[in-house]
């Protein structure tokens, strides 16, 4: 008889993985403390141990037993979907009692919370991909779990926390708090008692006005029942801005404010785009340096410039037209430092737009007999409108949350983010605040879909990857001399506001004696020299998880697929589009007491930072991997490199610029921020924008001229700095690419 052939079954060895992961947790659990004490980071409660909580706490004992069971499914032989599916209950459970203790302790976490956190994530993301439930490793799944705790601890729990403190009053559901804002007259007041007009009723009869002529002009169309949409979009439209016009209050001026801006700043920032794009002229060459001014500025140093050319004492308004007038505190003032620091960002959004537009549809058109008025109608103009659309939101968006320039020439008219402020630091009314923040997101959501119906169900493709060998068509020579006109206007405009800035920090005092001095900046020392340390100080601590954070985040949305990919990637780029008032609200609610007290600590000012801007990175990110062919990800796939490897040594390099570029914009953002920030800075932890509102505010305008002189000479050198660098990496690789 033959023999049977018997084949020895191979057992699975240790998984190293879990052995590490499980150790470290046991290790950070029984080693550090649990607790500190209050605000302070590094203050930790005694007995707070994990190896001294081990008696008294049936919790703790579980977490340690979690821990060690995942080092001993880490060391036994099983098979790896079997040990998978162990380590994900495991890490699952491992978190859920982590949270528990924290929470049923109310005691601020320490170092061992965030390590029991972490850990258990990781062991839950091995478990996922030993499983097979995520078709990927162990690194880009413990990544994609750490990545959503973060944005749900410190984007979505904050907004979170907005909503729930909008109707939760001391403990309990209740609408007081949003009837009472909604019916105070600083929030909107239609009807004036001292006027002897019935304002709702004049808004009433325009939009039924509006609708009945609109309505009758598409019927004359034949339109049928889009005649209906028509008319009732446009009479609504109406009798909104004409009550808003009409009316008054906080809602009222932040909303009028938001679209007067918004459109002009587009305008603007269209017409710029066009210059730069399409001008025969030499002054396109200004655009670039100019346009940058206002981005690394904080946007209310515009508005310390409209009160030394325009204020009372102005050099224009006293000084050369021998007037006292204050004409520009209020809504006027507002809106001129608002364009003329955000028209710069709808520049830099359109700018790509029309750059990237197919010159062979010009050619096509010109061919075709269209003049160049009738094809900036007709070619440029309806392939720009995505575009303008995404620059109109976020200047109104940004519009919508600026603080700096309503206190400093608001002239003490209400705005909702000035309400905001008061209602926290002057009224101490959590719940008032709250529904200020909840109007300010219902705004920007609404918005958000104002524009998604105006781009509508269409398609703007115009870059084919097919070469085009035709040239764009300039602008006509009248456009082309006009819209250089008014850029040439506000050059000189943008230079005479900063530069009366300066000469501010170095005059005894503006407006009476123009004598020159070094006073102003000699009185930073030593509290203005301590913020702006302070602020670069934390600012590059923000800088560079930022960057990676939002890298990573790209690197997943677009190379990984798991559930929830979108959600993850929404809620990701949520604290952008959120105006950042309502951020710094969130943060105030969520994280002033309990397990996750941060409140009056740095921390929280880095957090802040790193998640404000972290979108900026996630977008750059995207664009810089969609461009990186997957089969250089596959050959070092191939090779056994593992995640961290091929992300390390060969999507980082060929993404270099987006990384630097969201390096830069994350530094930037957070040396100028203020409106988030305003409501999280304690004396210990001030910051340079906030120090230049308290200078303003309490009347000493040369030292807040000489803090924000020397911010924005520090923000020029650091971009150019970096600007050198990008440089000189670009070089190298081209280099290595032309000896290749």
């Amino acid at each position: 008889m033959a023999r049977a052939l018997t084949v020895p079954i191979a057992r699975a060895s240790p998984n190293i993985t879990l052995i590490v992961w499980g150790g470290l947790t046991l290790l950070g659990t029984l080693l550090l403390s649990w607790a500190r004490i209050g605000r302070d980071l590094f203050a930790f409660v005694p007995g707070s141990i994990g190896l001294q909580l081990l008696r008294e706490s049936p919790v703790m004992s579980g977490i340690t037993a979690v821990a060690a069971l995942v080092v001993l499914t880490g060391a036994l032989q099983r098979p790896e979907s079997q040990r998978g599916r162990i380590a994900l209950w495991l890490g699952a459970a491992g978190c859920a009692l982590s949270v528990f203790y924290l929470v049923s302790s109310g005691q601020p976490f320490g170092p061992a919370a965030i390590v029991a956190a972490l850990g258990f994530l990781a062991i839950m993301g091995t478990g996922l991909a030993l499983s097979g439930t995520l078709r990927t490793d162990a690194f880009l799944a413990t990544s994609i779990l750490w990545v959503g705790a973060f944005v749900l601890a410190f984007i979505l729990f904050p907004l979170w926390a907005v909503l729930k403190a909008s109707v939760v009053v001391k403990g309990q559901l209740s609408l007081a708090a949003v009837t009472s804002v909604l019916k105070s007259p600083a929030f909107f007041l239609l009807n004036n008692p001292a006027s002897s007009r019935n304002e709702a009723a004049i808004a009433a009869a325009l939009g039924l006005v509006t609708a009945a002529v609109v309505g009758i002009v598409w019927l004359a169309h034949r339109r049928g029942w889009r005649a209906l949409r028509a008319a009732a979009v446009a009479g609504v439209g109406i009798w909104v801005l004409a009550a808003l016009y009409l009316g008054f209050g906080a809602l009222r001026n932040s909303v009028l404010l938001a679209i007067v801006v918004g459109v002009v700043a587009t305008a603007l920032g269209f017409v710029f785009a066009l210059l730069s794009e399409r001008s025969n002229l030499r002054t396109r060459s200004l655009l670039g340096p100019l346009s940058i001014l206002p981005i690394i500025t904080p946007p209310f140093v515009l508005g310390l410039a409209l009160i030394y050319m325009f204020g009372r004492r102005g050099f224009v308004t006293n000084g050369l037209l021998g007037l006292s007038t204050g004409i520009f505190f209020g809504p006027l003032g507002v809106a001129i430092a608002q364009i003329l620091a955000y028209a710069p960002i709808a520049y830099l959004v359109l700018q790509g737009v029309v750059q990237a537009m197919d010159a062979a549809m010009e050619e096509a058109a010109e061919t075709l007999g269209a003049s160049r008025w009738h094809i900036l109608r007709t070619v440029i103009w309806p392939l720009a409108r995505p575009g303008i659309a995404n620059a109109f939101l976020l200047v109104a968006i940004e519009s919508l949350a600026d603080f700096g320039n309503p206190i400093i020439v608001g002239g003490g008219v209400p705005f909702l983010a000035t309400e905001v402020f008061f209602a926290i630091i002057g009224r101490f009314n959590p719940s008032e605040a709250a529904v200020y923040g909840v109007v300010l997101l219902a705004m920007t959501l609404s918005i958000f879909l104002v524009q998604r119906y105006w781009i509508g169900r269409r398609f703007y493709v115009t870059v084919t990857g097919k070469p085009s060998g035709a040239q764009h068509r300039p602008l006509p020579p009248a456009l082309d001399y006009a819209a250089s006109g008014v850029f040439l206007a506000w050059v000189v405009l943008i230079v005479a506001l900063y530069g009366s800035v300066f000469i501010g920090s170095i005059t005894k005092l503006w407006g009476f004696d123009y004598a020159l001095t070094l006073q102003h900046i000699k009185a930073l020392s030593p509290t203005g020299w301590q913020v702006f340390w302070t602020t670069a100080r934390l600012s590059a601590y923000a800088a560079i998880p930022s960057t990676i954070l939002g890298f990573l985040i790209g690197y997943l949305v677009t190379r990984v697929e798991f559930p929830g990919k979108s959600a993850l990637e929404f809620g990701s780029m949520l604290s952008f589009a959120v105006p950042g008032t309502v951020m710094g609200i969130g943060y105030i609610l969520a994280f002033n007491q309990g397990a996750l007290l941060l409140t009056g600590t740095s921390l929280i000012l880095v957090l802040a930072f790193v998640f404000r801007n972290m979108p900026v990175g996630i977008r750059s990110g995207i664009a810089a991997i969609l461009q990186i062919d997957r089969s250089l990800e596959e050959a070092s796939t191939m090779l056994r490199a593992n995640s961290p490897t091929t992300l390390r040594r060969i999507v980082m390099p060929l993404a270099r610029a987006a990384l630097l570029s969201g390096l830069v914009f994350a530094f930037v953002r957070a040396m100028t921020a203020v409106s988030q920030v305003i409501f999280l800075i304690t004396p210990a932890h001030n910051l340079a924008t906030t120090q230049i509102l308290s200078y303003v505010e309490y009347g000493s305008l040369g030292r807040g001229a000489a803090l924000a002189s020397l911010l924005t000479l520090f923000m020029i050198a650091v971009i150019l700095a970096l600007y050198a660098v990008n440089r000189r990496f670009d070089t190298r690789t081209v280099g290595k690419t032309l000896m290749t």
